[in-house]
């Protein structure tokens, strides 16, 4: 076998191969009309499947395990979701109508034995059948519950024939808001959690979801994820977006997956997120993966002749599609099935290892895992660099779905098609496919370590109260969570005494983790084994029982020893710990809650997390938590995060705007003559106060004499440049026409750059009347750069931009002095006479069709590219929204991952930036009661505010409270025309700049 190293120079041979023969089909068909598709049926040969007797010669997988099938056609076919029962039998779910229109009902649910123990499933049953679209299932009752959309159906067979006799919609309304439904637009996973809930994802319908069984059940309106309770159908939303695939490791912390976005994790519970309506919370959802979301996949398939022809046709604008470019492949681009490995057959090295499926690109991919709480990162193992854990050579390989199993192993849902694309494929192309091809096939694979023993199948079905409880240790999570299931299910309260011998006794700490859980699953956890498991050995047993105090609250007041075990947890040596606290004090009503909370601060201000989760726990005392904090003498003002979270401190007692609060944080800025502290701090306040709706002015408090040391800190050429850009920032704040008069001078060429940058960033907040005409008057005296900013900032309000185009037409500002964003601003105005002035001044935009834009530069294509001019022309025309390596903001998608997809595809996705838009990186235009407008995309949002990035990555959060409008576009924040300007030699340069290293 070759090396991995010589395995990988022959693919990028033949990737070189390949992109000449694409460049010289690019030359061949500029010959044709403009609008031609035309599809030579020899052009299309079709790879014929493998036999399922000869698969395992198509893998490769990495060394020490072993690929073995278990189950294929006939006894299977279409496998898209799996799980195992207590018994060790296999529910598959098939979803043989995929894909098809949703008048087709074909999918079903079949029921797999292993009837003589060997490891390969022998029988198969129809277990229920008649479903469209079926993509999840989850054993529980001695049935199944099943996703299929609109949907969440229960099955169950009553008399033991393998056949559901029983069935019920137990929830429905996925897709109800979305008017169609469609084969990608399904159930993504059915998870249990630790939490003795079953948690959920749905690609992309939101939906209002009712319970028919119980119409006094409040509807729940959702757009991602979910639980519910097995029990009682209770349904709550849950934090992030996920698509098909989802895992949580022993700890459980949950991981997801979306299409392109290839393992992301949630840092904190949505329930958090909105109880402080003074502070914005973070995104909980967030990427991990060190080499980016939309991650370099190394497969050993060859690409499908139809997929090379269609990703020809989008490279030349002849064809749209969520994939443009001329790479077809080697990235993620449809990401799913994430499991995170919890057995005991491998190696114990990779448990809590990630695997993600791509099966457009015919592999498994392995990453490795940390998560402490606050921070959490995936990373290809270092042998695992430029190859994946499992790739096969047959392009049929379509891996969807993967499962811990009963036997310890990992076990893989192949649905084994030809094609697996559910739409977006041309029509002209699709004439000459089989879109059914494979239908009538299907494969499921597990992968075993070398030397691998068969163990006996579970029989946990029969297990006493005792067994189930002995179970929570077995080194295997599939057994832990069926037992965990089971005693869930079963709801028996005599397994109590036994569940609190495991808490007390057992050396395993995920033992003892499933026993705290399972006890409140029986309502039988007591405030002592609480205070028991607060005390435990194991870190995160210690987090899960601060996070399951909280049920032990009485209207939100904690027993002394209850608390004495809370508070000690602040100097918790897990980092875990003391995260999970910082939350849960947000939930307690105590004398010393925030000492205890001060605590945390001062010891991990220094982490963005741990400053969020205070933050999130102080929508009352947030005044005291400043006087704490900042009148400590022993920590240094500026030590690492202190000044940030009295920052942030300062920003939520502004915003709660309280007097009592707001004079102990005038106290503190009177009081401290170091500038760097009290003017960020002044600023803060600030924000908080213009968030409220107010002023330094309205709300009473009297900075006049810091405003003053402000304006001459400002001025003082011989000051510190630090503590100049801070005044300048502070004078943001202070009383219009004195600011405007300190403010309007720093606007000279012998001020630095950065103080005239600060100066217009606070003049544009202040918004003096006649600014506009005021920054005009200095135009001829500005340096490019400053008037760029001035530009933007007479953009941002219609009578500033009336303003801007009056100084057009009278030849103050020329066309050339715009950027080509400000330009398309101007085009686009939203006020229709200001638009029309514009145009007649600018022109209006080329009619010229991206496609043709894209042919003219294709040769860009052929050149030798200059990576060190490519830096400049990213650094005039890119950077301001795109992150590289250390370079840029991001605003747009971070080109370290996006760079995978090949210079063709880059070179497409410059000059045609519309043709591919994740939902994700839509423009949004947010204009506010005050008159200002903020354009950039959405980031966040939690129930009292939006958070806009704009170019250069500066965030403004946005009460809704403050809300004039809020408008969409399904175009991108990239303007088309990036082009004007720019030979093809730049381009060239460009594109080599970013793909440089990954030639």
């Amino acid at each position: 076998m070759p090396s991995n190293l010589t395995r990988t120079n022959q693919i990028t041979s033949k990737r070189a191969v390949a992109l000449a023969l694409l460049v010289s089909l690019f030359r061949s068909l500029m010959l044709l009309a403009a609008e031609q598709r035309v599809v030579d049926p020899e052009a299309l040969p079709k790879f014929p499947p493998v036999a399922a007797r000869d698969a395992l010669n198509t893998f490769r997988l990495k060394a020490g395990f072993r690929l073995e099938l278990v189950a294929a056609e006939p006894l299977v076919t279409e496998p898209i979701a799996l799980a195992f029962d207590e018994d060790g039998r296999l529910f598959v779910v098939e979803m043989s109508d995929f894909p098809e229109s949703d008048k087709q009902h074909h999918g079903q649910v079949k029921r797999l034995e292993d009837t003589d123990g060997d490891g390969r499933f022998d029988k198969s049953t129809v277990f229920a059948d008649g479903l469209r679209w079926p993509s999840a299932v989850h054993c529980y009752g001695g049935g199944v519950f099943v996703g299929a959309v609109p949907d969440l159906f229960f099955y169950k067979d009553t008399n033991d024939d393998g056949v559901a006799d029983e069935k019920r919609v137990v929830l429905t309304g996925w897709g109800n808001r979305a008017g169609t439904l469609d084969a990608e637009g399904v159930f993504g996973s059915l998870a249990w959690g630790l939490d003795n809930q079953i948690h959920g994802l749905v690609n992309r319908f939101a939906g209002v979801i009712t319970n028919p069984n119980n119409p006094a059940a409040k509807p729940v309106t959702l757009g991602g994820n979910f639980a519910f309770d097995p029990r009682t159908m209770t349904l709550v939303a849950e934090a992030g977006e996920g698509q098909y695939g989802m895992g949580y490791n022993d700890d459980g912390r949950q991981f997801l997956c979306r299409q392109h976005r290839h393992i992301m994790t949630q840092l904190f519970d949505r329930r958090y997120a909105d109880r402080n309506p003074y502070y914005t919370m973070p995104d909980p959802t967030v990427d991990i993966a060190v080499d980016g979301p939309k991650a370099a996949l190394y497969r050993i398939s060859p690409e499908e002749p139809w997929r090379v022809m269609r990703t020809k046709w989008r490279v030349e604008g002849l064809e749209e599609g969520i994939e443009a470019g001329g790479r077809a492949s080697g990235y993620f681009s449809a990401a799913c099935g994430l499991t995170i490995y919890r057995g005991n057959a491998w190696p114990r090295d990779y448990v809590g290892d990630a695997f993600v499926a791509d099966p457009a690109e015919n592999v498994v991919h392995h990453k490795k895992v940390t998560h402490s709480g606050p921070k959490a990162s995936a990373e290809r193992p270092a042998d695992e660099q430029r190859v994946e854990f499992l790739a096969s050579k047959d392009t049929w390989f379509r891996p969807v779905y993967m499962a811990n199993a009963p036997d310890g192993t990992l076990y893989i849902a192949d649905m084994y098609r030809q094609i697996i694309e559910a739409k977006g494929i041309p029509d002209e192309i699709v004439k000459h496919l089989d879109l059914s091809a494979g239908r009538d096939m299907g494969r499921i694979y597990r992968i075993v370590p070398e030397g691998f023993k068969q163990p006996p199948p579970p029989r946990l079905s029969r297990a006493s109260l005792g067994q189930l409880v002995a179970t929570l240790e077995h080194p295997n999570g599939w057994h832990r969570d069926t037992a965990a299931r089971l005693l869930y299910q079963r709801n028996d309260r005599v397994a109590a005494p036994i569940l609190t011998r495991l808490l007390t006794k057992s050396k395993s700490s995920v033992g003892r983790l499933h026993a705290l859980y399972a006890l409140k699953g029986l309502g039988a956890l007591d405030e002592q084994l609480v205070l028991q498991a607060l005390s435990d050995v194991d870190g995160v047993v210690r987090e899960h029982a601060v996070r399951l105090s909280e049920g032990f609250l009485q209207q939100g007041v904690p027993s002394r020893e209850l608390w004495r075990k809370l508070s000690a947890c602040a100097s918790d040596p897990v980092v875990g710990v003391r995260y999970q606290l910082a939350f849960s004090l947000g939930e307690i009503r105590h004398p010393e809650r925030l000492g205890v909370l001060a605590q945390i601060a001062r010891r991990d201000a220094a982490e963005p997390m741990m400053r969020a989760a205070v933050l999130s726990s102080l929508a009352q005392g947030a005044g005291e938590m400043f006087s704490l904090l900042s009148n400590e003498t022993s920590a240094p003002a500026t030590s690492t995060g202190r000044p940030e979270i009295l920052h942030e401190l300062a920003a939520v007692v502004g915003a709660a705007n309280r007097s009592v609060d707001l004079a102990r944080v005038r106290e503190a800025l009177i009081s401290t003559r170091d500038p760097l502290v009290a003017f960020p701090l002044a600023r803060g306040l600030g924000d908080g106060l213009r968030r409220a709706g107010s002023s330094f002015e309205k709300a009473g408090v009297d900075l006049e004499s810091l405003l003053d040391r402000a304006a001459a800190t400002a001025t003082d050429a011989q000051a510190p440049a630090s503590a100049r850009l801070e005044a300048v920032a502070l004078l943001a704040f202070g009383r219009g026409a004195e600011s405007e008069k300190t403010l309007l001078p720093l606007l000279d060429s012998q001020q630095p750059q950065a103080v005239q940058l600060a100066a217009l960033t606070s003049l544009d907040r202040l918004s003096p009347a006649g600014l506009a005409a005021a920054l005009l008057g200095r135009w001829s005296s500005l340096t490019p750069t400053i008037r760029d900013k001035v530009a933007d900032v007479l953009l941002k309000r219609p009578d500033r931009t009336g303003g801007l185009l009056s100084a057009m037409e009278g030849g103050i500002v020329q066309r050339r002095d715009l950027s080509l964003m400000q330009i398309v601003a101007l085009r686009q105005h939203s006020d229709p006479t200001l638009q029309q002035r514009a145009i007649k001044l600018i022109g209006a935009a080329s009619d010229a069709k991206r496609d043709e834009v894209v042919r003219r530069f294709l040769p860009a294509l052929e050149l030798r590219g200059d990576a060190q001019r490519g830096k400049a022309v990213f650094q005039q025309r890119c950077q301001s929204c795109h992150r590289f390596g250390s370079d840029g903001f991001a605003v747009g998608p971070d080109l370290t991952g996006a760079r995978s997809g090949g210079k063709e595809k880059l070179l497409v996705n410059i000059l045609d930036p519309n043709r591919e838009v994740p939902p994700n990186y839509f423009g949004y235009v947010v204009d506010t009661k005050e008159g200002d407008s903020y354009t950039g995309i959405i980031v966040n949002e939690t129930a009292n505010s939006v958070t806009v990035r704009q170019p250069l990555a500066i965030e403004v959060v946005v009460p809704r409270s403050q809300i004039a409008k809020m408008q969409a576009s399904k175009l991108s924040l990239m303007p088309e025309g990036l082009e004007e300007g720019l030979a093809n030699q730049d381009l060239a340069d460009l594109v080599d700049f970013i793909v440089a290293d990954v030639q």
